[in-house]
This record gives C-alpha cells, structure tokens and sequence, in this order.
C-alpha cells in the first residue's frame, strides 16, 4: 500500500488501533456479561445508522446560504456527487470524522454514567462507521460477488446518479425505509453509473 493509500485510510487505522486498546484495558479490568455487551456494541453500531442517514439527509445535501458553510458542506459531501469515483471524494476526512466520534463518545459518556458501557457503545458506533467506509468504498470502487454487496452497491448508486434527495442509507436501505426514502430498484444503472 502506498503512503497516499495509507492517508486515506488513517481514519480506518486509527479507530481500529482506538478501539484495540479500549478493548484490552477494558478487558484487563473486568470481564462483562455477554448479553450486555453485545446489547452496547448493537445499539451503537444501529446508532451509527441513525447517525450516518441524520448527517447525510439533512447536513450533506443541505443547501445554505453562508459561503463558508456551503464551502464545508461541499468538502463534507457535494463534492463526492460531482465526482463519485474519485477516491478523495468516496473516503470520509478524518477532520470531520473525529468531531462526531468525540461528541458521540462524551454523550455516552454522560448518558450512561459508565465508562465500560459507554467504550461498549462507542464500539459498536465505531464498527458502523468502519462497515460505512466499507461499503461506501465497495459501492464506488469494489466489484462485489456476494449478492447483497452488489444490491446494496446498486441502491447507492441510484442515490447518485438518479435520485439524489432519495436512498440516503449507505450502510442499510432499512433506515431509509424507516423514514420514508426508501425507494426500491426499479430500472437497471446506466453504464455510467456501474
């Protein structure tokens, strides 16, 4: 891998390395009950979901008026419409990834008044946010064989390339069916598009 592939990959590296070592410490300290770490580690990873569609319906694609705003607002996405293939564009920045991942980690933190359970949840969050990079990367770059990699590389590309204020789930076509986005495959991608 090449020092600019590795670039593009730091934020992958870096909460994986996070997470490694929350994990151990964790474990060193104590050993949880089963049931409710993978409850922790479900609920953040669903969160991650709400997240992800939350950011990507209504900052992404939301059209402001402050110049600077806009400027931040095409950086953060627009500029990935422009140009879906383009790496750069496909792979979030680590500027606008680490933000969210601290905001969400202190409201854990103090909703749940634990910090075992709050690394548990953040996990699961963490894992959502690396399963998106996955996809999204496999959507613009991959060429899938499993069935539901190809469904869902489709499903993105539709949101791209014919409806842009549809489809917003990268991860999961489930959120959008649970706030009315949900629009099934209809026609099939032009070559453009594939």
């Amino acid at each position: 891998m090449t020092i600019r592939n590795q670039k593009r990959f730091s934020p992958v590296f870096f909460y994986g390395a996070v997470l490694a070592a929350l994990w151990l410490a964790l474990l060193a300290l104590l050993w949880p009950s089963t049931r409710a770490v993978l409850t922790l580690v479900s609920l953040g990873f669903v969160s991650w979901q709400l997240v992800e569609y939350g950011l990507h319906r209504f900052v992404f694609h939301l059209d402001v008026r402050s110049e600077v705003l806009r400027r931040v607002v095409y950086q953060a996405h627009l500029a990935h419409h422009e140009n879906p293939r383009m790496i750069e564009n496909v792979l979030a920045r680590a500027w606008l990834v680490l933000p969210i991942a601290v905001l969400y980690f202190l409201l854990a933190r103090v909703s749940l008044g634990s910090w075992a359970a709050t690394v548990y949840l953040w996990s699961g969050f963490a894992a959502g946010y690396l399963t998106y990079k996955y996809l999204h990367y496999q959507a613009h770059h991959g060429r899938p064989r499993v069935a539901l990699f190809r469904y869902l590389k489709k499903y993105h590309l539709l949101h791209h390339h014919r409806t842009p204020d549809l489809r917003f789930g990268v991860t999961s076509p489930a959120i959008d069916c649970l706030f009315g986005t949900y629009r099934a495959r209809s026609a099939p991608l032009q070559n453009r598009a594939q």
